[in-house]
């Protein structure tokens, strides 16, 4: 047999063997992996929340001056200053930049072009009416579920054969108000009619049942009176309570407005926008006077002692000096786009209220109303 010797092979194998080696090697390589844009960070959005539309807001260009913005900003609706974190304000104070929206400020303070719909001020209203709430369109809110969800949504008290529902209350309260605010000229929608919820969703729907009560609930009435009811006040009724299981010895009342956002609140997208539409449609111009008047028609008729926030509370502040006005940031007093007062008055699981309460609960709801009704009237008949 014949061996083969290096001079035997021919030159050509010693050139194309390493290239075949090479080429094996390469295409043994890993390749790249490919690589697609980096998505921007979804909005940091508080519960149940959908990103804000911005451009919204576009219509509040050139309106308001930098010193009446300021004046609503730090006195109303923040108690400290961490809002700098996401409003910067020029060196030249023409405009604020809140990301990547920018506002620009007028010289002088213009007529603000309301909120999503156009709701009626006082001064809005034909000076000529024959009733002082004719052509104002109110919407009453009464709060809570009631009935059989009292339980879950925890406002039912119980003292012996005594059960307190709130939502049930304020639903009566609203049926006996709606007649007297319209026999004053008012058109009058309630926001719920029945002891059901508004939102489609339940509590199963939830990992944490509260959000079914807390916030489906209330983004659902929202909806309706933004798009649908579109009124020019939302008076939301409520009886104050406090968390003890055991009967309180006294009772209070204050009205809540629209206010004090903290830092934590702030730092979600959707909450800081709603804070802005509030403050620059000017609702709490018209909150003020009309709370005052309400808080009036209490103290005389009432007689009940206001109630006091902790001073050291980050999350509520007083509002013009007034005892019973407080600012507070609700979902409610946040996300309905037109001016808002949320009644806080009675404590219903104290001695003084159980026992009016079993004696005639009726009396309380009219006496309820009627104090409303005569405080609302009172403001819009004043020019």
């Amino acid at each position: 047999m014949k061996h083969l010797s290096s001079k035997n092979i021919p030159r050509w194998v010693f050139v194309l063997i390493p290239l075949a080696i090479i080429t094996v090697l390469v295409c043994k390589r890993p390749s790249k992996p490919e690589t697609t844009p980096a998505s921007p960070p979804a909005p940091d959005l508080a519960e149940l929340g959908l990103p804000p539309d911005w451009s919204q807001l576009e219509r509040f260009q050139d309106i308001l001056s930098l010193e009446t913005f300021l004046a609503r900003l730090e006195t109303i609706y923040t108690k400290d200053d961490s809002w700098k974190k996401w409003i910067v304000i020029d060196e030249e104070k023409n405009f604020a930049s809140i990301g990547t929206f920018v506002l620009r400020f007028s010289d002088s303070d213009q007529p603000a072009p309301g909120a999503i719909f156009d709701w009626k001020t006082r001064e809005d209203l034909a000076p000529s009416r024959a009733l002082p709430l004719e052509g104002l369109h109110i919407a009453l809110d009464p709060g809570h579920i009631g009935g059989d969800y009292a339980t879950i949504e925890n406002r039912e008290f119980k003292w012996g054969d005594v059960v307190i529902r709130e939502g049930s209350m304020t639903l009566r309260t609203a049926g006996l108000l709606q007649p007297m605010l319209e026999e004053l000229g008012a058109s009058v929608s309630l926001v719920r009619s029945k002891l059901e919820p508004v939102t489609q969703k339940t509590a199963t729907d939830f990992p944490d049942p509260r959000n079914f009560y807390r916030t489906s609930e209330i983004r659902a009435r929202a909806k309706l009176v933004n798009e649908t009811i579109k009124p020019d006040l939302v008076v939301c009724l409520h009886f104050n309570g406090t968390a003890s299981k055991i009967s309180e010895l006294f009772q209070h009342f204050h009205i809540i407005l629209n206010g004090t956002y903290t830092e934590g609140e702030l730092a979600h997208e959707d909450e800081r926008f709603q804070m802005l539409q509030r403050l620059l449609s000017g609702t709490i111009e018209e909150e003020i006077p009309l709370a005052r008047e309400v808080a009036a028609a209490f103290n005389q008729s009432v007689n009940l002692p206001p109630y006091r926030y902790p001073e050291e509370s980050r999350t509520s502040q007083n509002i013009g000096n007034h005892p019973n006005l407080w600012a507070r940031n609700l979902l409610a007093n946040r996300l309905y786009q037109c001016p808002v007062i949320f009644m806080e008055p009675y404590v219903m699981n104290s001695l003084p209220f159980i026992t009016r309460f079993k004696k005639d609960p009726e009396k309380i709801y009219r006496e309820y109303a009627r104090t409303v009704a005569h405080g609302i009237a009172q403001y819009y008949s004043r020019s």
